[in-house]
């Protein structure tokens, strides 16, 4: 099994996967209502939390030296978000929940087991028009909408967001990724209204523009 990190392989780091990694899908968490002495509940709310990932890596060197720095490169490649690929075909938005003591098997080599939290992802999906196919099994999937203006317009409607006044020819975009809304590259959210960011459910999804939109995506999974 390879593994990636950031688009560098492990080799990189002087390291390789021991063993396969293991995966944990999200905890979950819900709230219903049972009747004393009923045979029937009404679920009120299920949400999910992150998943994890335990990886076991071995760090090769020529030295103690050695392998201690490429352990620590390693460290500081995954510190924070970092993006993780495996052969295959899963990905994973992680954070290190742990750093993995250094087990020093000989001078030159070092055993060290991972935690990550994650979650689980596909490559980032394109689509142009209004109406996207979303692939995702997770119950919600952020993503990035973005339009050149028409004609102008005192409100101009991309989805949950209502831009004003706007001219034609403007790049909007609406980011709940990123969390960002833009117009012709620079930040705008003083220029719009919104109560959320535009998110999607797995199954056919539709948002409201007079123009022809761009949607993309990252697929999450359970």
């Amino acid at each position: 099994m390879d593994m990636i990190i950031n688009e560098q392989p492990l080799i990189m780091f002087g390291a390789r996967m021991q063993m396969n990694y293991t995966y944990t899908p999200p905890t979950l968490s819900n709230e219903y209502f049972k009747g004393r002495q009923r045979s029937t509940f009404t679920l009120l709310m299920s949400n999910y939390d992150l998943g994890s990932l335990k990886v076991p890596l071995v760090f090769e060197g020529i030295d103690h030296q050695d392998v201690s720095f490429k352990k620590s490169g390693f460290d500081g490649a995954i510190f924070g978000m970092c993006d993780i690929e495996f052969s295959d075909g899963f990905r994973y938005f992680a954070f290190p929940d742990t750093l993995g003591d250094a087990d020093y098997q000989s001078e030159s080599l070092i055993e060290s087991e991972y935690i990550f939290k994650c979650i689980r992802h596909g490559v980032m999906k394109t689509s142009v028009g209004n109406s996207v196919l979303c692939e995702s099994t997770l119950p919600y999937t952020d993503c990035i909408l973005s339009v050149t203006v028409g004609a102008a317009s005192d409100n101009y409607v991309v989805g949950p967001v209502t831009f004003q006044n706007v001219s034609a020819g403007d790049q909007l975009v609406v980011d709940g990724i990123n969390k960002r809304i833009l117009v012709n590259g620079s930040p705008a959210a003083d220029q719009a209204d919104w109560i959320r960011f535009p998110y999607m459910t797995p199954g056919q999804n539709s948002f409201t523009c007079v123009d022809t939109l761009t949607i993309q995506y990252y697929p999450v999974y359970f």
